[in-house]
C-alpha cells in the first residue's frame, strides 16, 4: 500500500493539471504526425521523381481552356483534341517519347476469397516505366518479364494486392459495378511485380503553374499494364481517359536547338515545366509550406513540455516533506525518486499511448482499403518519433528534480519540518 500511494502521490492534488496536460500533450503529438506524413509525403515523392529519365524531360500540360471549348460542343472531345498534339510532339527529332499512363476502370476477384473488387487499370509507355521504376518493392517491370509466359504481365498496386504473391495469377473483369464502364475484357493475368506501400501509383491529373512532385502520385487500388499489343487486345475502347499532361522524355544526343523546337511548338498548345523547375517548386514547398504548418503543433509541443516540466519539478518540492517520512519509514532515497519518476511519466505515457492508437487506427485503416489517407505517408516509422519525444521528455522532467533538489536530502527535510 506504501508503494502504491508513492506511486500517486505527485499528482493526487493535481489531477486537473494533469488531464490538461494530457490533452494538450496528445493534441500537439497527433498534429505533429500528421504534418510528418506529409513531410514523407512529399520528400518520397520527389524521391521518385527524381531520376535519370525524367531529368532529360519536360511536363506538358494541355491548354485547358481550348480542351474545354472542344468538350463544350461534345464531350468525348476533350480528350481527342489531344491525340494529334501527342501525335506531333512525338514526331520531333530530339523526342524520345512520352513517360504516360491510360486509365480504364476494371473488376478484381479474389482467388483466395472470390470478393470482387474494383481497382482502376493503367496502361504505361515505356517512358513511364522507366520513370516510376522506383516505386517498384516486389518483382520486376514489364521489359524484364518472363518472355515464355502467355498470360498478359501486370503490376499491381494497391491493399487489395497484399495477399496477392508475385509470380501469381489474377483474374481481371470488365467494371460491371452500377454506374461504371470498362472496355476491358475478362482474362487472367500474371504478376510480375507489386508497388507496397504507400500504394501510391503515377499520375497526372493536376494542371498548375507552381506544379511539384507531389501532383504526381495518388494512393489508388490499380492493375498495371504495359503498353504493347498483348495489351491493347484486352481493351476495346482505346481513347478512354487519354491523359492531358504528360512528361514528353528527350533523347540523350537531343541538341539545344531540337529541344527548343519542341518547346515552342508546346509552348503554342499548353504551358510547360523543366524538370529542375518542378524539383525546385518542391524544396519550396517543403521549405515554406509544410515549415509554416508545423509552427502550431511545435509551439503546443514545447508549451506542454514546458509546462510538464515545471508540474513535475513543484510536485516534487511539494511532496518532499512527504517522502521524508516514507524515507523514515524504510524507503531509500533512490526508491523515493524512483516512485516520483513513476509519477512523472504517467502524464507523457497516456499522450504518447493515445497517439500511438491514433497511427494504429490510420493504419488500419488504410490496410483494409477504408481511408484515402492521400498526400500522407503513416506507418510505425511515425510512432518512432512520439516514443523518441517520450523518452527526452521523461529523462528530463527526471533528472531536473535531481538537480533543483539535489542538497535536499529526505532526512534533512524531516528536520526542517519537524524541528518542533
Amino acid at each position: 500500500m506504501k508503494k502504491l500511494n508513492l506511486f500517486f502521490l505527485s499528482f493526487s492534488q493535481n489531477v486537473f493539471s494533469s488531464l490538461v496536460l494530457i490533452i494538450i500533450l496528445s493534441v500537439a503529438l497527433v498534429s505533429v504526425q500528421d504534418i510528418l506524413g506529409q513531410y514523407r509525403y512529399i520528400t518520397y515523392s520527389r524521391y521518385i521523381i527524381e531520376n535519370d529519365t525524367l531529368s532529360n524531360s519536360d511536363l506538358f500540360m494541355i491548354d485547358m481552356e481550348m480542351a474545354m471549348n472542344a468538350s463544350a460542343q461534345d464531350p468525348g472531345m476533350m480528350y481527342e483534341v489531344g491525340k494529334p498534339i501527342r501525335k506531333k510532339i512525338l514526331s520531333f527529332d530530339g523526342v524520345e517519347g512520352i513517360a504516360d499512363s491510360r486509365n480504364f476502370s476494371c473488376g478484381y476477384i479474389s482467388a483466395e476469397t472470390g470478393k470482387k473488387t474494383y481497382p482502376g487499370a493503367k496502361i504505361y509507355t515505356g517512358q513511364m516505366q522507366k520513370a516510376f521504376a522506383k516505386q517498384l518493392t516486389e518483382g520486376r517491370w514489364f521489359e524484364q518479364a518472363d518472355a515464355s509466359s502467355d498470360k498478359p504481365c501486370v503490376v499491381v498496386c494497391g491493399s487489395t494486392f497484399d495477399n496477392v504473391s508475385v509470380g501469381s495469377d489474377i483474374t481481371i473483369t470488365p467494371d460491371d459495378y452500377p454506374g461504371g464502364s470498362s472496355g476491358v475484357k475478362k482474362t487472367t493475368v500474371h504478376v510480375i511485380g507489386k508497388v507496397g506501400y504507400p500504394w501510391y501509383a503515377g499520375s497526372y491529373g493536376s494542371i498548375s503553374d507552381d506544379i511539384s512532385t507531389d501532383f504526381f502520385l495518388k494512393q489508388q487500388e490499380c492493375v498495371i499494364f504495359a503498353d504493347n499489343e498483348q495489351t491493347q487486345e484486352l481493351f476495346e475502347d482505346d481513347s478512354d481517359d487519354l491523359q492531358l499532361s504528360y512528361f514528353v522524355v528527350y533523347k540523350d544526343d537531343c541538341t539545344d536547338e531540337q529541344r527548343n523546337e519542341v518547346r515552342n511548338y508546346i509552348g503554342t498548345v499548353g504551358t510547360y515545366a523543366t524538370h529542375d523547375t518542378i524539383l525546385e517548386n518542391t524544396n519550396k514547398k517543403i521549405q515554406e509550406e509544410l515549415m509554416n504548418r508545423i509552427i502550431t503543433p511545435i509551439f503546443l509541443l514545447v508549451i506542454a513540455t514546458i509546462a510538464l516540466i515545471s508540474i513535475s519539478t513543484l510536485n516534487t518540492y511539494k511532496k518532499l516533506k512527504d517522502h521524508s517520512v516514507y524515507y523514515l519509514c524504510g524507503c531509500s532515497r533512490k526508491k523515493s525518486f524512483a516512485y516520483l519518476f513513476v509519477e512523472i511519466s504517467i502524464v507523457t505515457l497516456i499522450a504518447v499511448a493515445v497517439n500511438i492508437i491514433y497511427v494504429t487506427i490510420i493504419m488500419n485503416k488504410l490496410a483494409s482499403g477504408s481511408l484515402d489517407y492521400a498526400n500522407c505517408i503513416v506507418d510505425y516509422k511515425n510512432i518512432l518519433f512520439a516514443v523518441v519525444y517520450c523518452l527526452a521528455a521523461i529523462t528530463v522532467t527526471t533528472i531536473l528534480p535531481f538537480i533543483v533538489y539535489k542538497k535536499n536530502t529526505p532526512l534533512e527535510v524531516y528536520r526542517r519540518n519537524h524541528n518542533d
